[in-house]
C-alpha cells in the first residue's frame, strides 16, 4: 500500500512514503513523524493510510533529518534537536518535495494540507507561517506553535489536538517533566490565539463543548475530549481546539509507540477527524512552482 521514494537530489538523504489512490486531482495530506521518529512509525500509528484509501486522497509521509536513521527531527523554530540546532531549511525541503508530488502525482495544488505529530505538528504551523500560498489547513497534534508568525496573507484554518496530561510538551505551556531540552513552550490557548491573530482573525474566549467519542474503545484512564473554537469566518470554524482531557503525549485513536508518552483516548480516531476538518479548505492562491 505505501511505497517509498528516494529523493537523490536532497543533500540529506531525504525519502518519503507514499499513499496515492487511483485518481485525479486527488486532495494531499503530508504528515510529518515527531522529533526522534520515522515516516513508518508516523504511518503506523496515525492509520493516515486507512483513512486516505476510505476517502480517496494522498497521504504522503516525509523524512525528517538526524544523526541516526532512526531519530529524525524538524526544524519547528525553537523544537527540535538535530534539525533546529544546525538550522536545517526543512521549509525549503518540503517546498522542493511538493514540486515534485506535485509533477509525480495527480494532486489538486489547492488541496494540500499538513498535520503532525509533537515536533511535526509544530512543523506544520512553521510551514503554513512561511508558505501559506501552498496550505489549505493545518492540523497540529500535541505540538505547539514554536516560532512568532507574521501575519499572513490568507488565513490557514487550523484544527489543533493536545492532552491536558502531556508531559512533553504541557498543555498549560512551559518545560516539560519529560522534555530532554526543557525548551520552554507556549500553551495551547496562547498557540491559538497567536495564530489566529497572524491569519487577521479576532480570536473568541474558548467555550468548551464536549466532542462525541466511541465509549466503547475508551480506556481505564478518565479521558474525555471537548471542542472549543478561536475563529469562525462566514460560519464556518477556522481555529479549532480539541482538548483531551486526561490525554498523555499521543495521538488519540492509537495505542502510543511507547507506555512512557502517557494515555491516549482510543475512541477518538484523530486521523478521521483532522480530515474531516481539511475537507472543507480550498487553497485559492496561486501556488508558487
Amino acid at each position: 500500500m505505501l511505497q517509498r521514494y528516494k529523493l537523490q537530489d536532497e543533500p540529506l538523504s531525504r525519502y518519503y512514503y507514499a499513499y496515492v489512490p487511483p485518481g485525479e486531482r486527488l486532495p494531499l495530506v503530508l504528515a510529518f513523524h515527531g522529533g526522534g521518529s520515522t515516516p513508518l512509525d508516523m504511518a503506523r500509528f496515525s492509520q493516515l493510510t486507512q483513512v486516505a484509501e476510505q476517502q480517496r486522497f494522498a497521504v504522503v509521509f516525509p523524512s525528517g533529518s538526524g544523526p541516526w536513521p532512526e531519530y529524525l527531527t524538524w526544524n519547528a523554530g525553537i523544537c527540535c534537536g538535530h534539525a533546529s540546532r544546525r538550522n536545517i531549511d526543512d521549509v525549503g525541503f518540503v517546498g522542493r518535495l511538493l514540486d515534485r508530488l506535485l509533477d509525480q502525482f495527480p494532486i489538486d495544488p489547492s488541496r494540500v494540507y499538513a498535520t503532525g505529530m509533537s515536533n511535526g505538528g509544530m512543523f506544520s504551523y512553521r510551514l503554513a507561517a512561511e508558505m501559506p500560498h501552498r496550505f489549505a489547513a493545518i492540523a497540529p497534534v500535541a505540538g505547539c506553535l514554536s516560532i512568532d508568525p507574521p501575519r499572513l496573507p490568507r488565513a490557514v484554518p487550523a484544527l489543533h489536538i493536545h492532552g491536558t496530561a502531556d508531559h512533553f510538551v504541557p498543555y498549560q505551556g512551559g518545560g516539560g517533566k519529560r522534555s530532554l531540552r526543557q525548551i520552554q513552550f507556549p500553551s495551547v490557548a496562547e498557540s491559538l490565539t497567536r495564530w489566529s491573530a497572524a491569519c487577521g482573525l479576532e480570536a473568541a474566549e474558548p467555550e468548551y463543548r464536549e466532542y462525541p467519542y466511541d465509549r466503547t474503545l475508551a480506556n481505564d484512564e478518565p479521558l474525555a475530549a471537548h471542542r472549543a473554537v478561536y475563529a469562525t469566518v462566514d460560519g464556518v470554524d477556522q481555529v479549532v481546539e480539541i482538548r483531551v482531557s486526561g490525554g498523555g503525549h499521543t495521538w488519540p485513536g492509537s495505542a502510543p509507540l511507547w507506555c512512557f508518552l502517557g494515555p491516549t483516548l482510543l475512541g477518538l480516531p484523530a486521523g478521521e477527524v483532522i480530515w474531516r476538518f481539511f475537507e472543507q479548505f480550498f487553497c485559492t492562491a496561486r501556488s508558487s512552482k
